[in-house]
């Protein structure tokens, strides 16, 4: 009776441990299957894909105030009229680099001017549910199997055929992840729809799309995507609504490229607008019939076509002048381009410890005389408040072909950075004897004119060599004082110099060999012989983790009196760059005067690059954390300790930060930080 009631009772326990864990059998099973899908298909090329696409925006501006004006691409709709319908159709085609490139071919729209607005959305209409990240170089996907160690997984089954596997983070809510559910195929894995709940750059969003319905490469793209987007900033809330449909049947010419032909897009529309749409067009043209004849409105005068207005050029330079000061202008055509960053952008406003506050803008043009050769500019300037001095980089290129290749001569105008020439302080202490406040006279300190001339051949796929001259003319900072010491107050020098880049493996690091040589003469008052080695490497990694490497040498064996040791790949800039330029590759707390001190250098950098590291778990404000980096650098030079630098930053929505400290071997120097406003880097 005993071992009755017992054996009762396991079964009892049987059947009570096989109901609970039945569904977690069920999710590892589900997970298998839907990252076995992804995983058999990782290697798929798409290069080469096209698809038709038709995609249809409609714009809704709940409220505002004049600070939408500031807003990149919000100018056009910062008064006025509230909803808006754009329409557009074009190629989506995959390139040999796995990119994404949308071709939009027709374009209509009831916003003024033909503009466009949050351009920001079109990636969000063709997410990459396999790939490492949804959209671009952001958000990590939960179904790729390198990122489900960020996410929790549940399955719900819906019939024999069709699996609901639901997602949510795992550890910590993050722009970088987002939530939601999506419909797999019970038997291969294969995802057949997806919504998604996220939250980047400034919008919370909500896509549905529904993938291919074909197996192998086609089922990694999407059939029909819709996203719903709010944008809130400073009292100001839009939201939009995003719809794609690919496949289109129709085919345009790669030549075509029409702006506000609406005929043409009502016979490409694939499916019909929805009512609300379809007002705003009536609403458009009534607007429009009643501006031309606005005694005597009927349906007629709404349905026929209006009347070419005169232009007003006065309004229109106005508009385009009020523009250019808060919003990116860009002129094109098939011929070439001209791009101007805006005049007035926070993006562009960077601080750091040692060089105080500074400002920059750019301003880039190419014009493609053939196929094969274009000239083209790209301009750096900016102003250092602390320095109170503007610089400027101004780079003139040609690309041309060459057997097959793509080569290219640069011809680069600059005033370079503010150089120290390390003689000068040895001639006046032996001339003048011992001289009080030396650094505070800033008698060792030059301005630096520059122009350098260089041609580039690639010779093959991982062997490149650059030939060139390089003109520098440096005249001193405190001038009189200067001349009132008898000292020369104008350098020049000329140099030809000589360069090989080789990459010897695909993804590998990139080495260069400089070598660069001052000719002596009359004219010339610095000669001088110096090498330079440098190997370099960007390794992404799963995740978005990235490790930047960087190493280098640079000596001189041959040098006069008058010599200034200033170096190529060891500078200081005074142009600042945001997050991804030049933030771990350069020194942050090394003082101006040390880059041209010493006959020779030894330099390493090192940084990694990752999401969700540190700052990400932070309550209430870690959320908005979009990447993490730590750095590591050191230098040695001459007469002086191991100087290195230990660093750490973060990047969101608003701004880059970064806290450096340096030493001299395990002694503690200072500290410092460097910030860059991000705000609307994407838009």
């Amino acid at each position: 009776m005993n071992h009755s009631a017992h054996l009762l009772r396991t079964r009892r326990l049987l059947a009570v441990a096989f109901f609970f864990l039945f569904p977690f059998c069920g999710q590892v099973g589900a997970q298998n299957l839907l990252f076995n899908y992804a995983k058999a298909h990782e290697n798929d090329t798409l290069e080469g894909f096209q698809s038709n696409v038709y995609i249809k925006n409609h714009l809704m501006t709940h409220q505002r105030n004049f600070t939408l004006w500031c807003v990149p691409s919000m100018y056009a709709i910062a008064r006025g009229q509230r909803s808006f319908v754009s329409e557009q159709y074009g190629r989506l085609s995959i390139n040999s680099a796995g990119e994404i490139e949308n071709q939009r071919q027709v374009y209509y729209t009831t916003i003024p001017h033909n503009r466009r607005t949050m351009p920001t959305l079109i990636e969000y209409i063709t997410p990459r549910l396999y790939s490492s990240t949804l959209y671009g170089d952001h958000i990590l996907s939960p179904f790729n199997h390198s990122n489900k160690v960020f996410y929790r997984y549940t399955e719900t089954p819906i019939d024999s055929m069709r699996t609901r596997v639901s997602f949510r983070p795992r550890y910590v809510n993050n722009t970088q992840l987002v939530s939601g559910h999506a419909t797999i195929d019970a038997n291969t894995g294969r995802i057949l729809e997806a919504e998604m709940n996220g939250e980047f750059d400034m919008m919370r969003f909500h896509s549905h799309t529904v993938q291919g319905n074909e197996e192998g490469s086609r089922a990694l793209l999407p059939q029909f995507c819709e996203t719903k987007a709010d944008f809130k900033f400073l009292g100001n809330h839009i939201s939009a609504a995003f719809e794609a449909a690919y496949d289109c049947p129709i085919t345009l010419p790669d030549t075509v490229n029409v702006k506000g032909d609406r005929q043409l897009i009502d016979s490409l529309r694939p499916y019909d607008l929805w009512p609300e749409e379809l007002a705003i067009y009536q609403l458009r043209d009534s607007l429009r019939a009643s501006r031309q004849h606005p005694d005597t409105i009927s349906i007629d005068t709404i349905i026929a076509p209006p009347k070419e207005k005169k232009r007003n050029y006065w309004k229109e330079f106005g508009e385009t002048l009020g523009e250019s000061l808060v919003q990116r202008i860009r002129f094109s055509n098939e011929d070439g381009w001209v791009r101007l960053s805006p005049i007035i952008n926070p993006q562009y406003i960077s601080y750091s410890h040692r060089k105080g506050l500074s400002y920059r803008f750019k301003l880039g043009a190419r014009y493609n005389f053939t196929d094969d050769v274009a000239v083209g500019m790209n301009a750096r300037l900016g102003y250092n408040f602390k320095q109170k001095r503007f610089y400027f980089d101004l780079p003139f290129r040609l690309d041309y072909d060459y057997r097959g290749r793509d080569a290219f001569a640069e011809l680069v105008w600059s005033n370079g950075n503010r150089i120290y020439n390390s003689s000068v302080v040895d001639e006046l202490q032996r001339t003048q004897g011992n001289l009080p406040n030396i650094d505070d006279m800033k008698l060792d300190q030059f301005d630096d004119l520059n122009m350098r001339l260089q041609n580039t051949l690639p010779l093959n796929n991982r062997l490149a060599v650059e030939v060139g001259m390089v003109f520098h003319r440096r005249k001193a900072v405190a001038k009189s004082q200067m001349a009132a010491m008898g000292m020369p107050t104008d350098y020049k020098s000329l140099a030809p110099n000589l360069s090989f880049k080789v990459r010897p493996w695909h993804k590998g690091p990139l080495f260069t060999i400089d070598y660069e040589r001052g000719l002596p003469g009359k004219k010339f008052d610095v000669s001088y012989e110096r090498w330079e080695l440098d190997a370099s490497m960007k390794h992404k990694m799963r995740r978005l983790q990235i490790l930047n490497l960087r190493a280098g040498a640079g000596f001189y064996t041959k040098r006069d009196k008058n010599y200034f040791m200033d170096y190529t790949n060891f500078r200081d800039e005074n142009l600042p760059e945001g997050w991804n330029d030049d933030w771990s590759g350069n020194f942050q707390l090394l003082r101006s005067r040390v880059y041209n001190q010493s006959k020779y250098y030894l330099r390493g950098n090192v940084s990694f690059e990752s999401p969700l590291m540190a700052a990400s778990f932070v309550p209430f404000v870690g959320r908005y954390v979009e990447s993490e980096r730590a750095y590591i650098s050191t230098l040695s030079i001459a007469h002086t300790r191991l100087y290195s630098e230990l660093g750490y930053g973060f990047t969101c929505r608003f701004f880059s930060i970064g806290c450096f400290a340096s030493f001299y071997n395990t002694s503690f120097i200072e500290s410092g930080a460097k910030f860059t406003f991000e705000l609307f880097r994407r838009w």
